[in-house]
């Protein structure tokens, strides 16, 4: 089977966005820091805290410092969509 330019450079694409690569080759983080987490979800550090402690955010502990998943903010924002309001 041999597959054509255009289709290789399809699953080239395909495979590096799975990976977290963005097409400036610099890698894109998986954890965030709470400012981060804050930055990426347009809400304060403060306020990321305070869904963290009330439990609506899961954190990553590694060596005693925290990290937010940037899978689980997603999965935040998925959850919180509203059809109506």
């Amino acid at each position: 089977m041999k597959l054509e330019p255009e289709e290789i450079e399809a699953i080239a694409t395909a495979v590096a966005g799975k990976l977290g690569t963005p097409e400036n080759g610099k890698v894109r983080p998986r954890l965030l820091s709470i400012d981060q987490g804050g930055e990426y979800l347009s809400r304060s550090a403060h306020s990321i805290r305070h869904l963290i402690k009330a439990g609506k955010l899961p954190v990553v502990k590694i060596d005693g410092r925290i990290f937010l998943d940037i899978r689980d903010l997603d999965r935040a924002i998925e959850n919180s969509k509203q059809v109506a309001i």
